[in-house]
């Protein structure tokens, strides 16, 4: 997907994604995160959303210690 000659900017001892590379990651990083995945309750949904959920969960869990934080495993 990427290519190294011209999504990169080789400077100053480093390397970086330049403005193709970016946008090629972006996409790609995008279409990832909207596939769907199935939770252990059954249902479809996409990653993002299950993002989402472990964010406010653990949240709440460094808020209110008192609560569970179940995170989600993957496998």
């Amino acid at each position: 997907m990427v290519n190294a000659q011209k999504d990169f900017d080789y400077r100053d001892g480093g390397c970086y994604l330049n403005d193709s590379g970016r946008r090629k990651y972006l996409q790609a990083f995008l279409q990832r995160m909207e596939e769907e995945i199935q939770t252990d309750s059954g249902e479809k949904q996409p990653k993002w959303d299950l993002l989402t959920q472990q964010v406010k969960a653990y949240k709440q869990f460094v808020y209110k210690p008192s609560s569970l934080y179940q995170p989600y495993q993957i496998r």
